[in-house]
């Protein structure tokens, strides 16, 4: 498979030993998707990288270049992941999309979470070996966290979506969870499409009809397992939320 590394300034695509996103986890990264060659919602991705860097006190240098950098590898339907360490390293990874990825059943479990110490959940960083290695142990695809007060929050690569009575529920964001571009393009999507949207405290032991994760890679996906018993899954109103995103992206990517 095709792909692109590549590290600015340096001839190889390397960091040094002694960066503090190596020794400390010092990172912020944002990755976005390539639609025929066109970034979707770019600003709204920079715009998260710089807010994930004040956050982490990282120094992001020049948004234009790092827009550059971005848009010198998108090609066809990619995927584009920055990253900047707290080392100053600009890492650019980007390849081919895994179809398989787009709207694939998914496998979910429920933890108890609440946000580290000095670090928002709104924050966009590298710090993620617990959340993978939960999801390793539970044998899922991703982790739902739920704070003390039985409140759902978001995955912990994606943002929440439930159907309750025909209708689309999604956490409304408090600064413990990510601002996702796709959350945000599918109440937009939804609004357009006359489908009911909620943004508000989730239970997270609710009776949903249908339960999604959305993320940019998986645009929109069912949770078909959780907890390890059959979940909610997919129905008529996901996808028709997820069709009227497909035509919003395909309008804001059209080539002109």
């Amino acid at each position: 498979m095709e792909r692109v590394l590549r590290v600015r300034g340096a001839e190889q695509p390397v960091i040094a030993a002694d960066d503090p996103g190596l020794m400390l986890g010092l990172t912020v990264f944002d990755t976005l998707r390539c639609y025929d060659g066109v970034p979707f919602r770019l600003d709204a991705h920079l715009d998260r990288l710089e807010a994930s860097a004040v956050a982490m006190g990282i120094a992001l240098v020049d948004r234009g270049r790092v827009r550059e950098e971005i848009l010198s590898v998108c090609r066809d339907d990619w995927r584009v992941r920055y990253m900047v360490t707290a080392g100053g390293a600009h890492v650019v990874d980007a390849a081919p999309l895994d179809p398989a990825r787009v709207g694939a059943p998914l496998k979910a479990a429920r933890i108890a979470w609440s946000p580290a110490p000095g670090l928002a959940g709104s924050v966009k960083h590298g710090s993620r070996a617990g959340w993978i290695l939960t999801a390793q142990k539970l044998g899922v695809d991703e982790v739902l966290l739920v704070d003390e007060e039985s409140v759902l929050l978001e995955a912990n690569r994606s943002s929440v979506f439930g159907v309750i009575g025909g209708e689309v529920y999604t956490p409304a964001l408090d600064g413990r969870m990510l601002d996702g571009v796709t959350r945000s393009a599918l109440l937009e999507a939804g609004a357009e499409a006359g489908i009911v949207c909620h943004e508000t405290q989730l239970d997270a032991y609710a009776e949903y009809e249908e339960l999604y994760l959305a993320s940019t890679l998986k645009e929109l996906a069912p949770v078909t397992e959780l907890d390890g018993v059959a979940g909610p899954g997919a129905g008529p109103v996901g996808a028709r939320l997820h069709a009227a995103f497909r035509a919003l992206v395909a309008r804001e990517t059209a080539r002109v």
